[in-house]
């Protein structure tokens, strides 16, 4: 197996990112047990058949066939089924998903619906439960059994997932709020779909801004609303997620991790990364590794 392979002979970063598993009717119920460590990763839970419960942040509810449950990045939970339930569990990094709706038209779209929990149930999901199931088995299956092109087919049904997700959970509300705000989340959310576009180019603010049809003044004082911090803090704090997900899957020197993410210096790379996170990107790869080293795989806990 080469550096660059990961679990089944998949590409490493497919392979660490995302996880999935079909369930069938058993004789005893079953639990899965959420719990997020050192990265984010979003859930999906399809529940085909019989009945189930998920619970998180002090919310408890039920599930009644079918049912879709998201949840994203950063939340804790437990999920139960009946004996009788079929259905798949998925999870992805948060980091990975980012990328794979950032080049789409959607992304905005796609990147808000995401950020929130959304429970599809009742007369809703029948239309678009074939189209869902499809998605999730193909992903069981190529985890299972790669084949050529893999890795994009995998990351082609997780944006049909979240496409699916968007539709589903669309609502007048979350429209209504964009007007009421006199464009500043749309503004801000633009912003955010470029900077996944750019972040690695080097720009100024003032560039997006300009880019936006904006001042930096009024770009500044929106980001500082909807996000409670500047647009140069949200630059690098995309860069910083992005130099720890390369340090974590690329066996790649350090130097040519900054190199890929715009820095032609590599001192100014650690600075940068020293400043945010407390040690050197060589350290910090260490200290990661070291970590999984100790915790092993673990089965007791879903990813």
């Amino acid at each position: 197996m080469s550096a660059l392979s990961g679990l089944n002979g998949l590409p490493v970063g497919i392979a660490l990112a995302v996880r999935a598993e079909a369930f069938s009717a058993a004789l005893a119920a079953r639990s899965w047990v959420i719990r997020q460590k050192s990265e984010r990763r979003a859930h999906l839970l399809l529940l085909q058949s019989d009945r189930g419960r998920a619970s998180w942040q002090g919310t408890g509810v039920a599930l009644d066939a079918p049912s879709l449950l998201w949840l994203p990045g950063g939340i804790d939970a437990t999920v139960e089924v009946g004996p009788g339930a079929q259905g798949f569990l998925l999870s992805v990094e948060d980091d990975f998903l980012i990328k794979i709706v950032a080049g789409n038209a959607e992304a905005l779209h796609l990147r808000r619906t995401t950020e929130r929990v959304a429970l599809i149930a009742g007369e809703v999901l029948p239309p678009y439960l074939d189209t869902v199931t499809e998605s999730c088995r193909a992903i069981v299956t190529e985890l299972r059994m790669p084949g050529f092109g893999g890795a994009t087919l995998i990351s082609s049904h997780l944006l049909l997932l979240c496409l699916q997700l968007w539709r589903l959970s669309a609502s007048r509300d979350a429209r209504d709020e964009m007007a009421v705000r006199g464009g500043g989340l749309a503004l801000v959310g633009n912003f955010l779909q470029m900077v996944e576009l750019h972040y690695r180019d080097g720009w100024p603010v003032a560039r997006y801004a300009n880019a936006l049809g904006v001042t930096s003044d009024k770009l500044h004082a929106h980001c500082q609303r909807e996000k409670g911090c500047g647009p140069r803090a949200i630059i690098h704090e995309r860069l910083l997620r992005e130099a720890c997900t390369r340090l974590q899957q690329l066996d790649l020197p350090v130097e040519q991790i900054g190199y890929g993410l715009g820095f032609r210096d590599p001192a100014y790379f650690n600075r940068f990364f020293r400043k945010y996170r407390g040690a050197s990107p060589g350290n910090y790869r260490r200290q990661i590794r070291l970590e999984h080293a100790r915790s092993g795989p673990s089965y007791a806990a879903w990813p």
